[in-house]
């Protein structure tokens, strides 16, 4: 037996499947080169982090210490520059600061800054790194929180062009006790708690107006 379709309707399918294919031979290619051309500039990025830690090792103390003092009631902050992290330790022995960063600086400019932010509580901390290029800009940032909502351990590691776009990001769930993969509630994800905050220039850290002083 023998089917025939008709004319008509042959056509039609043939223009529609003509159509995927040739979308599919036209946006593949501009995918596949996109996604080549991010996992370039990530190794780039990663083997530009690197030089910067192998600098940052000859200085084992930050060059540049901050903490925001102000009253964690208070919505606006103010930060204070310290002499040392003696001094910053010598401070907190009569009032607690709930934001640290450390800072090391290359050729003069902030080439790292690593924050510290935990809650009055202590349910949470969270620790923010922060690679600066010799322009200012961001070039990649790791995270990692630990709270006991849920008992996770949240990692994650995002890297950025020179304006500031994010173009890879990865991020891993742990259990907070076993270290093991995690996989999150849904009510974990939408918690406000879990969201950091990235600064994508050196001039946009919240101690910029310090730097100079």
């Amino acid at each position: 037996m023998t089917f025939r379709v008709s004319g008509p309707s042959f056509n039609y399918m043939t223009k529609i499947s003509i159509l995927v294919l040739t979308l599919i031979i036209f946006f593949y290619p501009s995918h596949a080169l996109s996604q080549n051309k991010n996992s370039a500039r990530v190794k780039s990025i990663d083997a530009y982090c690197k030089k910067v830690d192998s600098f940052i090792k000859h200085s084992k103390s930050p060059q540049l210490v901050f903490a925001d003092i102000s009253d964690p009631e208070e919505a606006k902050q103010k930060w204070k520059k310290f002499d040392s992290e003696k001094a910053l330790e010598k401070f907190r022995e009569t009032a607690e600061t709930y934001t640290i960063a450390f800072n090391w600086q290359k050729n003069g400019n902030v080439a790292v800054s690593n924050f510290t932010l935990f809650s009055q509580s202590g349910d949470w901390a969270k620790y923010v790194y922060h690679y600066f290029r010799e322009d200012g800009s961001l070039a990649r940032a790791e995270s990692e929180l630990r709270t006991f909502y849920g008992d996770y351990i949240v990692i994650r590691s995002s890297y950025f062009d020179r304006n500031g776009k994010l173009i890879h990001q990865s991020v891993k769930y742990l259990d907070l006790v076993k270290k093991r993969p995690k996989k999150p509630t849904s009510d974990f994800l939408a918690d406000n708690s879990n969201e950091v905050d990235y600064f994508k220039k050196t001039s946009k850290l919240p101690f910029a107006h310090l730097l100079k002083k």
